[in-house]
């Protein structure tokens, strides 16, 4: 049984990393496992259209998350984390909008790698939940998307 990710994305976020404007996308938390690993986005039904796209409440595509990066708030100056402009450009925010979002903890750049777009948007029905218990990963069936992410089985399939 392979661990994925399934996570949930704004579509105007997906459009920037369809468009490959994107390349990091920054989490609060990150998965408990090693790098690289399979990610599903789930774009979500809230947030600005995707125009006549009409994906929103399905997973749209696929990528590999090579890397997480965490993301340390800088001492100074006040209201800013430690990273690059270039690092910042990739992931489409602004550095006042990072802290804004974090409020000064630690945050976590996944690296969007290997991007494939589907050509049919799938339903959440079709992926397969993954819960830790104290036995171990125990499936479950998916009824509404994560919050933020969730475990999934790997579909060998898409």
């Amino acid at each position: 049984m392979s661990k994925a990710v399934l996570i949930s994305i704004r579509p105007q976020w997906c459009d920037k990393i369809i468009g490959g404007e994107k390349a990091i996308e920054i989490r609060k938390t990150r998965p408990k496992m090693e790098t690289p690993f399979k990610c599903y986005i789930y774009c979500t039904q809230s947030g600005v259209a995707l125009g006549a796209w009409g994906k929103h409440g399905k997973v749209i595509g696929e990528f590999t998350c090579d890397r997480i990066d965490r993301l340390a708030p800088a001492n100074e100056p006040y209201g800013i984390y430690d990273i690059d402009d270039d690092y910042v450009l990739q992931t489409c925010l602004e550095n006042g909008a990072l802290w804004d979002y974090g409020h000064g903890t630690p945050l976590y750049g996944w690296h969007i790698s290997n991007l494939r777009i589907y050509d049919e948007a799938r339903e959440l029905s079709e992926f397969t939940g993954l819960r830790n218990t104290r036995f171990g990963a125990a499936p479950y069936d998916i009824k509404r998307p994560p919050q933020s992410w969730c475990y999934v089985l790997e579909d060998y399939h898409a």
